[in-house]
């Protein structure tokens, strides 16, 4: 009796799937026991963090997509009011007031619209499914912007550029034109010269940094600069668990957050950053896998753009910390330090999973 209530509790969860988020999750609390200094206290929240996700993705799984289908408008429109709410009553950290304190923990509203996004967007192209055209596309770019011109004010560059590329999948996917395309990555091209002055200096100075670091070596440069010498100085198979010098000796800044995978890369070398790749690459392909399969325009649209937003997530932040892109504040899924971050991926995988398992239940 308790062996096939325990199999009914799992039978949505895709076993493969899971197996290598447990495997990337762990790898994380192994991190970040060593950027910490072996907190016993931020590992032990972490630990909390993954078991609130982990049963929030069983939950979910088990939800009948038609559910999400109904109540994406009103999701949306609750986390543009907690976007809101930021404004008035969030707390301010490192220049920027992007967080809300509810009662024994900090919620990031910003990370939240990783979700309703897709799912509203992927409602408005089901519903309109059969006159999909210029005034849908306008509608969905709309909904979209309102919450990316939110969270710019917050500010937060790399959050609204994340939700921005994730939407606007959505939108390429649901039919828009490669001649709107083209027109709007050439007003993007012409309208540069004009987005770098709305940039607050801090940013203007990380773009610059990212050409040459070593302009501001002490200053917009540092980060950048110690993260690479910490990929760098890893080597082949790394300093050992605990050994990287630019970790312990506190030169690496936000080591348990967005600078983590500097710290692995430091101590496991590039064997550690293969494997932890070769992970990532498998979770994403096999979540394309799993989208594929669905039956209806909500749930192809929904799990692609979740499945953008992780990868779009996860490259933002390696290409970062190695000196890629410019610093811009964005957490690696399912291994850096925070309980919004890592809840909401585990929620995407959850819907992800339940879209699948349920592929049958949204008809056309």
């Amino acid at each position: 009796m308790n062996k096939f209530i325990f199999s009914k509790f799992f039978k949505n969860i895709d076993k493969i799937l899971m197996s290598l988020l447990l495997c990337l999750m762990l790898i994380g609390l192994i991190t970040l026991a060593s950027a910490s200094h072996q907190n016993v206290s931020l590992i032990g929240n972490q630990i909390i963090n993954i078991l609130i996700g982990i049963t929030l993705l069983i939950l979910l799984s088990h939800i009948n997509p038609k559910r999400f289908l109904f109540y994406a408008p009103y999701l949306y429109i609750a986390s543009l009011i907690l976007l809101l709410l930021v404004a008035f009553f969030g707390f301010e950290s490192h220049g920027a007031k992007r967080w809300i304190n509810i009662i024994f923990f900090n919620l990031q509203p910003s990370e939240i619209i990783k979700i309703t996004i897709p799912l509203m967007l992927a409602w408005l192209y089901h519903r309109c499914q059969n006159n999909i055209g210029y005034k849908i596309h306008t509608i969905a770019f709309i909904i979209l912007a309102i919450p990316c011109l939110i969270i710019l004010k917050q500010p937060d560059l790399g959050t609204a550029i994340l939700i921005g590329f994730s939407g606007w999948t959505i939108i390429f996917l649901a039919g828009l034109s490669s001649r709107i395309m083209m027109v709007t990555g050439f007003s993007f091209f012409l309208a540069l010269p004009y987005l770098w002055s709305t940039l607050h200096l801090y940013q203007q100075n990380r773009i610059l940094s990212l050409i040459d670091p070593g302009r501001d070596p002490l200053g917009t440069g540092y980060h950048s600069i110690q993260s690479m010498i910490a990929i760098g100085s890893g080597g082949f198979l790394g300093k050992g668990w605990s050994y990287g010098g630019q970790t312990q000796l506190n030169f690496l800044p936000e080591t348990s957050t967005d600078f983590i995978f500097s710290v692995y890369g430091e101590e496991f070398g590039l064997i550690g950053i293969i494997t932890i790749f070769i992970i990532y690459f498998f979770i994403l392909f096999r979540c394309v896998v799993m989208a594929q399969k669905m039956q209806n325009t909500f749930s192809r649209l929904a799990a692609a753009s979740l499945v953008f937003t992780l990868f779009f997530s996860s490259f933002v932040n390696i290409a970062m910390v190695s000196g890629l892109l410019p610093i811009v504040g964005a957490p690696l899924p399912f291994i850096s330090y925070g309980g919004t971050s890592m809840v909401v991926s585990l929620i995407m995988i959850g819907i992800i999973m339940s879209l699948h398992s349920h592929k049958s239940l949204i008809a056309n």
